[in-house]
């Protein structure tokens, strides 16, 4: 942790707390976002410094709905925001950067090799998915859709895009690059039918990073940075996405774990379920896209794209191969 980091998180902490009987501890982070562990007398805290964006109206969202969550029963915990000194549940530091301190919810990361756990979390996102579906909140989203390609960063527009994949046309990574393009077009294509499936308020970013779970149950469900309203399906193409990017070869169980725990506390329809494939598809091309604007964006510089674009053939492989299969599986389960 960097000096001014350092100094930036206890600034921060410091709107919470009238004493200094607390400390920090810098623990597993996600990859958008800064979090420290915040210890004190009256218990222990998440402390998250946004990265991504200095946009108030996001966080104001993003806090409205887990406010209105708090008063649904769950079988798990979500993200409580913890009130500053002055009563507000958000701190805009010194440097602009926001931050938002959350009480600590126990629990282990999932893993994803475990089938128990998967089928808990199937049954976890099916449960939250009728909850958000009662959410009503007076502020507006503040972010779009998946399928709004152009208004996944700020960095990527539709000509910025264009231009930069037709730059990488010829590099090394032109096969996926190609891949990618063709996605985009399909995609542009498929707009008018995917926005006639049901749409609702959605979480957007459920993956094993983002889940707790104390044995083989889930305890919790984290970092609701992105939830806006979306096609309903969305959050299961994107959990089955991230199931296929950890083990394209060995996910067909976990695949199958996940779609029973699923049916066990909520349904798709038919045409929802056979637009699954072209869902995580498209969850797999807004990864490519979201890190791109992020190297764009200076927030990693360090990091290259190739990771992503990898990820994305690999996915579209898979799908070619078992789409039939994975649509079959989940109707099978309301037959």
């Amino acid at each position: 942790m960097t000096a001014g980091l350092d100094l930036l998180i206890q600034e921060i902490a410091g709107n919470y707390f009238d004493d200094d009987e607390w400390r920090i501890e810098a623990q597993e982070s996600g990859v958008n976002n800064t979090t420290r562990f915040v210890y004190h007398p009256t218990g222990t805290y998440v402390l998250r410094l946004y990265d991504n964006h200095r946009d108030m109206s996001k966080i104001i969202y993003e806090v409205a709905v887990l406010q209105q969550l708090q008063l649904v029963k769950l079988s798990f915990q979500i993200p409580k925001p913890v009130a500053t000194l002055k009563g507000v549940p958000y701190v805009e530091s010194s440097t602009g950067k926001i931050a938002v301190m959350f009480e600590y919810i126990d629990g282990e990361r999932a893993d994803l090799a475990n089938v128990e756990q998967v089928k808990a979390i199937g049954k976890a996102m099916g449960e939250l998915t009728e909850a958000l579906a009662e959410v009503q909140t007076d502020v507006d989203s503040a972010y779009e859709p998946y399928y709004e390609l152009y208004e996944v960063h700020p960095k990527v527009t539709r000509e910025k895009l264009d231009s930069w994949l037709l730059e990488q046309a010829e590099g090394p990574m032109y096969k996926e690059i190609r891949l990618v393009r063709d996605a985009i077009d399909v995609l542009l294509n498929d707009i008018p039918s995917l926005c006639r499936l049901p749409m609702q308020l959605t979480h957007s970013d459920i993956v094993a990073g983002n889940v707790l779970v104390s044995g083989d149950e889930v305890s919790g469900i984290l970092d609701f940075e992105f939830v806006t309203p979306d096609l309903r399906a969305m959050d299961a193409a994107v959990f089955l996405c991230e199931l296929i990017r950890h083990d394209p070869e060995g996910c067909w169980s976990l695949v199958e774990a996940f779609t029973e725990g699923y049916s066990q506390t909520t349904r798709l329809q038919e045409d929802e379920i056979a637009a699954l494939p072209k869902l995580i598809l498209l969850r797999s091309l807004v990864l490519c896209i979201h890190f791109l604007g992020r190297q764009w964006d200076g927030v990693d510089r360090d990091h290259t794209i190739d990771p992503y674009l990898k990820s994305y053939a690999e996915v579209h492989n898979w799908l070619e191969s078992h789409e039939e299969q994975l649509v079959a599986a989940w109707l099978g389960q309301w037959r």
